[in-house]
C-alpha cells in the first residue's frame, strides 16, 4: 500500500499558523493583505481561513472588511506563561555568561514563597559544584536569587511576601520575623545593587544575583555561582556584576520586543 505523504499533511498546519501569525502582526487584514504577508495563493488562503473560522480562531469581518483573529485563539497561548517567555529570552544570555566566565549561571522566578529555578547552565560549566537545582524551589532568605527578588520588587509585593514568610514553619524562613534584620538586609542589597547567598556551612559555592526588571516589576533573578575560596565577594562583584546587569537588561529588552 502507498504510504501517506507526511509532508502533505504538515503543510496545511504550517500555512494555517502563518495566517494566524500574519493576523496577529497586522490586525484585521484583507485577503489581498494576507496574500502579500504570507505569499500563499488566494484560493489556499480562502480554504484555510474558512477552516480557521469554523474552528473559532478567525472571524470574517462584514462588508468585505477582511479577517481578524477571534477570541478562541487566546487558548493557543494559555499554557505559555510569562515566566516561560522569560526563560526563552534568557537562555542565550545565560549561556554566553558561562561561555565567557566559565562559572554556572541560573535564572529563577518567584513561586508563592520561594524561588523556582527555571534555567541553569550547570552542565555548560567546567567548575560547577552544585547539585542540579533545576525545577526545584530555593528559600527566599537563603538564596541570592530570592534575596535579589525580595530587595528589588515593589514595596507592596515585598510586604506580602514577608508576611507569608513570617507565617511559615520552614526554618529557612524564620529570619523574616526579625524586622531589623530584614530592613538591614534589604537596604544593603539595594545599596550594593546585588544580593549574595546567605552563609551555608560546608557549601563551597557562593552566588551573587541581580534582578531582571520589566519596568518596575521583577520578573526573575539571575545568579552566577563561583567557588568562594577562589575570590572574595568584592572581587566577584568587580568581575561579574557589570556583565550580569547587562544580561539582565538584555533579557528584559527581549521581553519588550517579543
Amino acid at each position: 500500500m502507498p504510504q501517506p505523504d507526511a509532508e502533505a499533511g504538515v503543510q496545511p498546519v504550517i500555512r494555517s499558523l502563518q495566517i494566524l501569525e500574519a493576523l496577529n502582526a497586522a490586525g484585521p487584514a484583507t485577503l489581498a493583505r494576507l496574500h502579500d504577508e504570507t505569499g500563499l495563493p488566494k484560493p489556499t488562503l480562502v480554504r484555510l481561513l474558512d477552516t480557521l473560522i469554523v474552528a473559532g480562531h478567525v472571524a470574517r469581518l462584514p462588508r468585505r472588511g477582511g479577517y481578524t483573529l477571534a477570541e478562541r485563539v487566546l487558548r493557543l497561548s494559555s499554557g505559555f506563561r510569562h515566566a516561560d517567555r522569560v526563560v526563552e529570552a534568557a537562555r542565550p544570555f545565560l549561556s554566553a555568561l558561562t561561555a565567557e566566565h566559565k562559572w554556572p549561571v541560573a535564572l529563577a522566578t518567584f513561586d508563592h514563597d520561594a524561588m523556582l529555578v527555571r534555567l541553569s547552565t550547570r552542565h555548560e560549566s567546567p567548575f560547577s559544584t552544585d547539585p542540579d537545582w533545576l525545577n526545584r524551589r530555593l528559600a527566599m532568605l537563603i538564596s541570592a536569587l530570592g534575596r535579589a527578588y525580595l530587595a528589588f520588587c515593589p514595596n507592596d509585593e515585598r510586604e506580602l511576601i514577608v508576611s507569608l514568610l513570617k507565617s511559615s514553619k520552614v526554618p529557612a524562613n524564620a529570619a523574616a520575623k526579625d524586622d531589623k534584620y530584614m530592613a538591614a538586609m534589604i537596604a544593603g542589597i539595594r545599596k550594593r545593587g546585588y544580593a549574595t547567598t546567605a552563609p551555608v556551612r560546608d557549601a563551597p559555592a557562593m552566588g551573587i544575583a541581580v534582578p531582571v526588571m520589566e519596568e518596575r516589576r521583577v520578573v526573575a533573578a539571575i545568579t552566577i555561582r563561583y567557588i568562594g575560596s577562589t575570590m572574595s565577594e568584592a572581587e566577584a562583584a568587580r568581575r561579574y556584576l557589570a556583565p550580569m546587569r547587562a544580561a539582565a537588561a538584555a533579557i528584559a529588552a527581549g521581553l519588550t520586543s517579543g
